[in-house]
């Protein structure tokens, strides 16, 4: 019997090594959806990671990382991506509503150019519906693992924290918002900051019971998690979006609700204390949010009570050119459209026509303005009912299998929580702005919806390879 050659003494076999790759894995693990050639991820993670941290707050630097991430994913998944145990990631449901973005658009494009050949665009573009869809290449990248998916969504919310020192005015913009001007901290406009910042309030909120637990150094966890809440809450109240405070009053909802079924699962018997104490915590929300922001809030809701009034009364045309006011002109102006084109729309450039050749809206809306201030609105106007199914069917998809898998015990109750409640966030706040349709709404979609969905392939695989069944 032969014994097993020795290393050589030069390069002798020590923990070190070992321990480095253990202290990788500690921050990113191995992936467990793809057996994967190495130089991909290689590529592809930093590349996710760059495009997580500084996509809010750069253009050039993260728009190359996403591009080059998202070519990674793909690769991954076309090359790899073959059956196991049953279940093959190239056929999944996501991947199929993918392809059926792309069908919608072609069928847009196509019926264009038989309705309106003057107006339609020259060529078939995909990207507008496309895009929703980069959470897929980010999941394939983040390997199922709760470890990387969390990686990820750290660094998106430490990008975000930093980013009123890296494309904003830093302490100076933070004390102009608190004197009561709206801030933007330089991400394209407030409205996008409201919706990023609330987009990372409700992460801390629903993961608080892991960050929070008690642990060694859970103290230094716990003022981490603090600091950030009150950084995301005050730049919410600070951008002064009415839509971003609605819609996550909506999503608080959700979470309270999550935490009130979680505490009388926990608490048998004792439901007058939970039901006390969540009123008490509440309450006392609201009165420190009131006595430091009240001022702020108030004005700002006072802003629109005249075009409210003319709403009320059905006097469209007297309108004053303000926030609502512009809204609502555009919205009634959309419905005519809509209705003109109801299954398909006017192709991928319909609302820029409805600025471009409208006769009712004033030339003052239709020189300053291109978009409808309304992600459905939008979608119906360029792609129709299709258009606005695709957008049902994704969101029914994620969620339904969220849900599932959650009920099965393969999905943790926090992500769910974050599931919904995003969901609910982002669904109300679509109601007065197109963030479908720009690249700070596409990039929650793809960070959000990416580590959503890495979690429910690994609960797809984990549930084949134990009961047999994909």
């Amino acid at each position: 019997m032969t014994t097993p050659p020795t290393p050589p003494t030069d390069q002798p076999i020590t923990n070190s090594s070992l321990y480095q790759r253990v202290d990788l894995e500690r921050w990113w693990q191995p992936n467990r959806l793809l057996q994967t050639s190495a130089w991909l991820p290689v590529i592809g993670v930093p590349a996710l990671l760059v495009y997580g941290f500084f996509s809010i707050s750069l253009d050039s630097v993260p728009d190359k990382a996403s591009q080059l991430a998202i070519v990674c994913g793909l690769l991954m998944l076309a090359i790899y991506g073959r059956p196991v145990d049953g279940v093959s990631l190239r056929r999944s449901g996501i991947v199929w509503l993918a392809v059926a973005a792309i069908i919608v658009a072609l069928i847009s494009w196509g019926c264009s150019w038989v309705t309106h050949p003057h107006w339609a665009e020259s060529s078939f573009k995909v990207h507008r519906l496309t895009n929703w869809f980069a959470m897929i290449p980010v999941a394939v990248l983040l390997g199922g693992q709760l470890r990387n998916t969390y990686t990820l969504w750290a660094a998106a919310l430490l990008g975000l924290l930093l980013s009123p020192w890296i494309s904003g005015g830093g302490w100076q913009e933070w004390q102009q918002g608190i004197s009561g001007s709206r801030v933007d901290f330089g991400l394209h406009n407030a409205q996008h900051t409201a919706m990023l910042f609330g987009t990372g309030a409700l992460g801390l909120l629903a993961f608080a019971p892991g960050i929070l637990r008690a642990r060694p150094g859970c103290w230094v966890f716990r003022a981490i998690w603090a600091l950030s809440l009150i950084i995301c809450i005050t730049a919410l109240v600070l951008t002064q979006t009415r839509g971003g405070w609605i819609g996550m009053l909506f999503a608080l909802v959700v979470i309270i609700c999550a935490a009130i079924v979680t505490l009388r699962k926990r608490f048998q018997g004792q439901r007058r204390y939970i039901a006390a104490a969540t009123i008490a915590t509440c309450g006392t929300a609201a009165l420190v949010g009131y006595l430091g922001f009240g001022e702020i809030v108030s004005h700002r809701l006072e802003a629109e009570q005249k075009t409210i009034a003319l709403v009320q009364q059905g006097d469209l045309e007297n309108l004053p050119f303000s926030s609502a006011g512009i809204r609502i002109r555009t919205w009634a102006e959309s419905l005519q459209w809509i209705a003109q084109r109801p299954l398909v729309g006017w192709g991928g450039n319909g609302r820029s026509l409805i600025f471009d050749y409208s006769n009712n809206l004033p030339d003052e809306i239709k020189k300053n303005f291109g978009h409808l201030h309304n992600s459905y609105l939008d979608l119906t106007v360029n792609f129709g009912l299709l258009g606005l199914l695709l957008l049902g069917a994704l969101v029914y998809w994620l969620v339904n299998r969220c849900l599932r898998y959650y009920r099965a015990g393969l999905v943790s109750g926090s992500n769910v929580v974050f599931c919904l409640s995003f969901t609910v966030f982002f669904g109300v706040i679509n109601l007065f702005e197109s963030y479908l349709f720009y690249d700070s709404g596409r990039f929650v979609m793809a960070v959000v919806g990416g580590g959503l969905l890495t979690q429910l392939w690994a609960a797809k695989r984990q549930q084949a390879a134990t009961t047999g069944k994909p």
